[in-house]
């Protein structure tokens, strides 16, 4: 299991609609290849994501859930992950401040996979939470001097 938590300059509404915003995700996560979309509500859709590095490639299927204050994603299990489950969650400080705590825990079928590719799964959820912060720091309108970290 991947966990950290992070003060962010930004609101929680804000970085929430980044992370719930899965259609972007392979314009500035280096690890997913493609993203199909089906049909979306306010709280809830399944996605079809495809990442991959070096020759490991995979898609699977994930059920994404917004709630107030998280968004959560769990993968359905194949014959690759038994499971994959991320939470964003978000707590608004002052000063359009946010803590934002992100885990990832999965378990896949086979122990080999897990010993290799839990290596690279490791690896992309520090990657992602990187990733996930310069987006903000992009997308964010107001300037930097107006905020204190």
């Amino acid at each position: 299991m991947f966990q950290t938590s992070k003060v962010l300059p930004y609101p929680a509404d804000f970085l929430k609609e980044i992370v719930a915003d899965v259609e972007q995700y392979p314009s500035f996560l280096p690890m997913l290849k493609a993203v199909a979309i089906y049909p979306k509500t306010n709280d809830f859709f399944e996605a079809d994501l495809t990442i991959g590095a070096g020759s490991f490639e995979k898609t699977y299927r994930s059920e994404v859930f917004i709630f107030g204050d998280a968004v959560e994603a769990k993968a359905k299990p194949d014959n690759t992950f038994k499971f994959l489950e991320s939470r964003w969650h978000f707590t608004n400080y002052e000063n359009n401040r946010c803590l934002v705590n992100f885990c990832v825990d999965f378990k896949l079928q086979s122990t080999l996979l897990q010993i290799t590719v839990g290596k690279f799964l490791d690896s992309a959820a520090q990657t992602m939470m990187a990733a996930f912060e310069h987006r903000a720091a992009r997308l964010w309108q107001q300037p930097e001097d107006d905020y204190d970290v």
